[in-house]
């Protein structure tokens, strides 16, 4: 794909989305420009190739524009992107993608927040607020809310409450893990750059922050 044109494209799209969208140009297989922005970095190096399960991805797939929530597994970081393939005479070139960082995501396509997830007890199902639940685990194929008076089973997976719950609140630290960020107590230095947090429930849980998500959890938490 030529790329003489990349700067213009990008000046014109700078003029219609908001600050803070990182853009990603790629052609049919590997990007070739990447701009981050301040509110989100997928750190795409120009040479990458397109992972399976990104926006772009997608869009080069489906052959049609593509707005969606990617998961954390393809970049170590959740974000919404808008990808537009990019035709000529009828054959795909490259594509274009807008990546949102999930509280900058378009309002018509943001999730609703839910009041309260639903847990089921022994014998009953039990209404939880957000600020009632320590962590979110994944553990044996069940997702399992956790308390200071339990866990409870939940329908979704960990990969939907992730796009559900407010980030500012709760954030990914491991791939079977979510966490609420205000019901933690320590994070201590592990192995290899990681972390364990010690949480503020009475059984002091402890939960791993592994290598891949590391370093977007300091960022989130700034330090």
């Amino acid at each position: 794909m030529e790329t003489r044109w990349i700067p213009e494209v990008l000046r014109m799209v700078g003029e219609i989305v908001p600050d803070g969208v990182s853009i990603a140009v790629s052609d049919r297989q590997r990007y070739v420009y990447y701009q981050p922005s301040d509110w989100i970095d997928l750190k795409i190096k120009p040479g990458d190739q397109v992972p399976k399960g990104s926006a772009t991805y997608q869009a080069l797939t489906a052959r049609q524009k593509v707005a969606d929530y990617v998961e954390s597994s393809v970049f170590g970081v959740p974000y919404y992107g808008v990808s537009v393939p990019l035709l000529r005479n009828g054959q795909i070139e490259g594509c274009i993608t807008a990546i949102y960082a999930r509280p900058l995501a378009p309002a018509n396509e943001a999730p609703a927040r839910p009041r309260v997830l639903i847990g089921r007890g022994e014998d009953c199902w039990i209404p939880l607020s957000p600020a009632e639940i320590v962590l979110i685990r994944s553990h044996q194929g069940r997702t399992l809310l956790q308390t200071e008076n339990g866990a409870f089973v939940n329908r979704y997976s960990l990969n939907q409450l992730e796009r559900m719950l407010d980030p500012g609140q709760f954030v990914r630290c491991h791939r079977s893990y979510l966490v609420n960020i205000a019901a933690i107590r320590r994070i201590e230095p592990h192995f290899h750059s990681t972390f364990l947090l010690e949480m503020k429930d009475s059984q002091r849980t402890r939960v791993p922050v592994s290598q891949s998500y590391a370093s977007r959890f300091r960022e989130l938490l700034g330090f």
